[in-house]
C-alpha cells in the first residue's frame, strides 16, 4: 500500500506542477518521455508520461522508455521514501535495476527533484 500511495503522490505533485508553475512547465518543453515504476512482479507500479509540455499518468507498466524495477514493493518504498540516497544503496544492493533510455531516467530524475524540493 505505501508503495503505490507514494506513486499516486509523486503523481499528483507532477499534475499539480504541470497546470501551476511555469518554470515546471518551462521545464517539460521539449522533452518528451514515459517513465515506469513498478515492482519486478508486475503487480504494483505506474507509469509516468511526459508529452506536449504536459503530464499525465497511467497504469501500463509495459510501454517506456525508461523503467525503475523494484525487487518488491515494500523495498521500493523504502528506497523512493529515503531520495537520491535509498535509490543509490538499492541499485548497489541489486533492490532495483533500470532499463531503457538512461537519458530518460536521469530526465526524469530531475523532474523529480523539481516538485519535492
Amino acid at each position: 500500500m505505501g508503495f503505490s500511495l507514494l506513486l499516486t503522490i509523486l503523481a499528483w505533485k507532477f499534475k499539480k506542477a504541470s497546470k501551476s508553475d511555469r518554470n515546471f512547465r518551462k521545464f517539460l518543453m521539449g522533452h518528451e518521455c514515459a517513465v515506469v515504476i513498478k515492482t519486478k512482479d508486475g503487480r504494483r507500479g505506474k507509469r509516468f508520461i511526459f508529452k506536449d509540455g504536459a503530464f499525465s499518468s497511467d497504469g501500463k507498466l509495459d510501454e517506456y522508455d525508461a523503467a525503475m524495477i523494484w525487487s518488491d514493493a515494500k523495498k521500493a518504498f523504502k528506497g523512493l521514501k529515503a531520495g537520491e540516497e535509498g535509490i543509490k544503496n538499492a541499485l548497489q544492493n541489486h533492490f532495483v535495476s533500470i532499463d531503457g533510455e538512461i537519458h530518460s531516467f536521469t530526465w526524469f530524475g530531475a523532474a523529480i527533484t523539481f516538485v519535492t524540493t
